[in-house]
């Protein structure tokens, strides 16, 4: 705010929302054989999840709960 750089939080939201569409098309989440690496990716998507709403939120865009 100080530098009036007030595009760098949505640029940034988007650049999350690109790498996590990219992670989600590259590999298969849900993987009943590998409970492991399911384990691991869900909490990378709840992860990124959890920075796309908080992003969203502090520019006061509202985040859908589902799609």
């Amino acid at each position: 705010a100080q530098d009036y750089h007030v595009h760098r939080l949505p640029h940034y939201a988007i650049s999350i929302a690109d790498h996590l569409h990219a992670f989600y098309g590259a590999c298969k989440v849900l993987d009943d054989a590998d409970t492991e690496t399911t384990q691991a990716r869900l909490v990378l998507v709840d992860a990124a999840r959890t920075v796309l709403a908080e992003t969203l939120r502090l520019i006061g865009v509202t985040a859908p709960e589902r799609m």
